[in-house]
Formats: C-alpha cells, structure tokens, sequence
C-alpha cells in the first residue's frame, strides 16, 4: 500500500524517482534483486528471511508491522477443529502467510504439521479463486481481499493479530550491490517510501478512493480495509528490535540452524534513520 500510494500522489516523483510496480510471485524476488532486474522489493519479511540465510539483500524500512491477515474459511467450515484434514491457501510456503496460517491452526490446537496441508498459490486473487471453487478450505488474505471474501459469505473464523501481536510484514527492500553502488539512489527511495507512510495517515480520503479504484471495489470495503490496514503499519518506517528478532529466530528454527545472525546482516537501517531526522520523524 505505501508503494501504491507513493506512485499514486507523485511522492517518489518528488525525490526526483519514476518508479513502476511490478506484481510477481514471491519466489522470483530474490533472484530479480540480485540479477539487478528488481530495484526494490516490498517484501521485507520474505527477504528478511532470505537475508538470514545469507542472500545478499538488506531491509532498508517497514512498512507492515503487524499482521494485517485474516484466515476466512468456506461456510462448511464451522469451528478451528473442522480444519483438520484440510488444505489453506497462503501466498508462498515458508512466508509470513505461511507461518502465520501455521500459528493460527495451532491456536485451534491442531498440530500444522500433521494435521493440515498449506498450499502457496502466489497471489491473494489465487487464493481468493481457490477458495470461490472449493480447492481450499480456508485462504489467509490480506485487506481487501478478507473484506471481499466476507461479504461473498466466507467469515473470517480468526485474525491473525489475536494470535500473533508483532509479526512484520512488509517494507522496503535491495541487494547489497544496490546499496554499494547508488546510495543517492537508496535514500530517496526510503524518503520516498516514509513520506508515502505519513501520507496514508494523513489524507484518509484520498487514499480510501485509491483504494476503491485500484482494487475495483465498493467504497465501504475500501474504508473497512484501510481502517484494518492503518493499525498495522508503521507510522514511520521503523520496526521494534524484537519483531526483527522474531524473523530471524523463525527462520533458524525453520531451517534447524545454530548459527548466529545480528540484526546488522539482515537490516540497513542508516538510510532509514537519515530520512526521519530530514523529514523531522525523529
């Protein structure tokens, strides 16, 4: 959403940056910022991941500092327990979505690893698809997609910010030969991203039409959604040290790794830190 409603109100533009938005699967992130086919990515909790592994990239600014999720299931599905057996649909295995999805079936004290099946279906419209036909039978969404589903009689039977209260989601990201070699580049694109984070908070109607007119949806659904996404965002661009933590710990655990990663190899947060003081944040 920051994304949009920079290149929307002209906010890049005003650092003297044209930038496109490009919609890809999760899974090519990666390898587009290396190759240098990406410039940025909005997928700071993917790449944070990445980047404990060893990929590269660092996490310049968030944008998502909770989990704006909700897992809404098909009407035969009447409690938690009823998911047994079941497939969900989240955007990428191994994700937020992913992990998130787990958390919440666990809450119903299912086990998610036995007892449920996660598929990555690489889009919320995937999932949003998948769980209209039956393939699923539940699909975690993000706003407005979880509002949408709702209305066509899909309930939200949990949100994810009950069961997970610090969970990012978003921001900004690059490789490290981005940083390297255009630091000019990488510090108005952070000006750009924050000033697009005070913005959302700030024209509240303005961003509601976007919203409305990007996803082709009624009014009310739009204000619903951005009334939803506001709690969950990052006023100015910062995270808390134990929601970075969080991602890292995840990620060993996932991986079964001892090693030890400091918040320095996965985040760069000078740039971040540089723009709040110019934009008076800090």
């Amino acid at each position: 959403m920051p994304s949009y409603v920079g290149v929307r109100f002209g906010l890049f533009r005003e650092e003297g940056l044209d930038v496109q938005i490009v919609l890809m699967n999760g899974r090519l992130v990666g390898p587009a910022l290396l190759q240098g086919e990406l410039d940025y990515s909005t997928l700071a909790d993917t790449m944070l991941r990445a980047a404990t592994t060893g990929l590269p990239v660092k996490v310049l600014a968030f944008g998502g500092i909770r989990p704006a999720l909700a897992l809404n299931v098909r009407p035969e599905i009447k409690t938690g327990a009823d998911l047994k057996g079941k497939s969900i649909a989240v955007t990428s295995v191994g994700t937020t979505t992913d992990l998130v999805a787990r958390e919440i079936v666990r809450s119903f004290g299912l086990n998610p690893d036995r007892d449920i099946v996660t598929q990555g279906l690489g889009s919320q419209a995937n999932n949003h698809t998948a769980l209209r036909t039956g393939a699923v039978a539940a699909a975690l969404f993000t706003p407005p997609y979880d509002v949408i589903a709702e209305k066509e009689g899909f309930r939200v039977i949990a949100w994810a910010g009950d069961v997970v209260k610090e969970q990012l989601q978003a921001g900004l990201v690059t490789s490290d030969n981005k940083i390297g070699r255009n630091p000019g580049q990488v510090k108005r694109m952070v000006r750009g991203f924050i000033k697009s984070l005070v913005f959302l908070r700030s024209e509240k109607n303005k961003v509601v039409e976007m919203i409305a007119k990007q996803w082709k949806i009624d009014t009310d659904i739009a204000e619903k959604s951005y009334q939803v996404m506001l709690t969950t965002f990052s006023p100015n661009g910062s995270a808390s040290d134990s929601a970075i933590e969080n991602v890292i710990q995840q990620t060993l655990k996932t991986n079964k790794s001892q090693k030890q990663v400091t918040h320095n190899q996965v985040a760069n947060l000078s740039f971040l830190e540089a723009a709040q003081k110019e934009l008076g944040l800090r």
